[in-house]
């Protein structure tokens, strides 16, 4: 009761801290990418959607390219409290998006720009406690990404991007049986940072990209959050003219970070695999695996702000070429969780998401005019 009672009290610093993300940053910013469980998102390079993971991609992407992107991501992560009780779902549908655009200027330059959604998650709890009502618990971030790449020689190009968040706070929180809680907070915040990369080809059917984004540190009235830093490696390969492979190594900085409930956290590691089949000259199936450690130092002693774990991934879709020129796609993904609880100073249970998953539906456009 005397920990229940603490989370009452210290429920402003505790939801505000949802705002670091959630755990999550979403590698999900376009359907194919999508279908593949974003395996070789900074190698593949197929369109101007490749912004998003490695700018020096651009190199690879002729003429003029066109990618947009409506994604449906529904999140079910149930927090079941002590008691038998629970707070409900605290994710359920949220609504993304993100459009693309290169211009390749001549045989070196090729520029282009980004806007998408990949940072955190709007949370909510119903009857948490039985004391606390949170209609609203979001801090997500906008991101406007204009980027160049330039092309050293047939091998090695080079890219750079520049990253500006509009960061969006909202809290909504109040107490049930009293005034203790009656929280109404709404706050922006803009930040840059910025993305290197570099794509070696050792022919047109191989290529490897390496890409790294410093952190993002968004700084609200009554928070701070934080978009760690992160490096992209992935590697491309066509094996004949109908499938390829690809993969990805990456690694995110979440040790830096620890939680307002005090778990520890630690830094995250991504493997991706996943392949490109060319059914016929128009349509192509998509298909990816990828696993994600979890920032959690010790799964038992997480936090109820971050339904986060172990994370794996398993995507598939197709791309449709309507002509040279048109493609449609869609995508399907599940990512699913491992269980995390946050214990009470006496190493009771208090809570905990039972294998919390998001699922993604996406549709995709891409244009290209070589």
């Amino acid at each position: 009761m005397k920990t229940i009672n603490k989370f009452i009290a210290v429920a402003p610093m505790i939801l505000i801290s949802s705002a670091h993300a959630g755990g999550l940053y979403l590698y999900e910013t376009s359907t194919t990418d999508i279908g593949l469980a974003s395996a070789g998102m900074a190698a593949r390079a197929q369109d101007s959607s490749v912004i998003a993971a490695n700018p020096a991609g651009l190199a690879n992407v002729e003429g003029q390219s066109f990618s947009g992107n409506f994604i449906n991501l529904y999140g079910d992560a149930t927090l079941d409290t002590i008691g038998g009780g629970d707070a409900g779902n605290t994710i359920q549908y949220v609504p993304l998006g993100s459009a693309f655009y290169s211009q390749q200027l001549n045989d070196k330059w090729t520029i282009g720009a980004g806007f998408y959604g990949n940072y955190g998650l709007g949370l909510q709890y119903e009857h948490l406690f039985s004391r606390l009502e949170v209609p609203s618990a979001t801090t997500q971030a906008l991101t406007f990404q204009p980027s160049a790449s330039y092309r050293i020689n047939e091998q090695l190009s080079v890219g750079a991007s520049l990253g500006i968040h509009y960061g969006i706070f909202d809290l909504k929180a109040y107490s049930t049986n009293s005034n203790a809680v009656n929280i109404d907070q709404h706050d922006t915040d803009v930040q840059v940072n910025g993305k290197l990369g570099l794509l070696y080809e050792f022919s047109s059917d191989t290529r490897i990209g390496l890409a790294y984004t410093n952190e993002t540190e968004f700084e609200f009235d009554t928070s701070d959050a934080l978009a760690p830093q992160q490096v992209i490696f992935s590697a491309f390969h066509n094996i004949n003219d109908k499938l390829a492979v690809m993969g990805n190594l990456n690694w995110q900085d979440w040790s830096d970070y620890q939680t307002i409930m005090g778990a520890d956290t630690q830094d995250t590691y991504q493997v991706a695999l996943g392949t490109q089949y060319k059914v016929n000259q128009r349509l192509t199936w998509n298909a990816g695996f990828a696993y994600d450690s979890s920032m959690y130092a010790n799964q038992s002693h997480g936090d109820i702000t971050i339904p986060a774990g172990k994370a794996y991934r398993i995507g598939s879709g197709f791309d449709y070429q309507l002509d040279n020129t048109n493609t449609l796609s869609i995508a399907l993904e599940a990512t699913l969780i491992d269980s995390s609880e946050f214990q009470g100073p006496n190493g009771n249970t208090i809570a905990q998401f039972n294998d919390p998953a998001l699922y993604f539906l996406s549709l995709g456009y891409s244009w290209n005019s070589h």
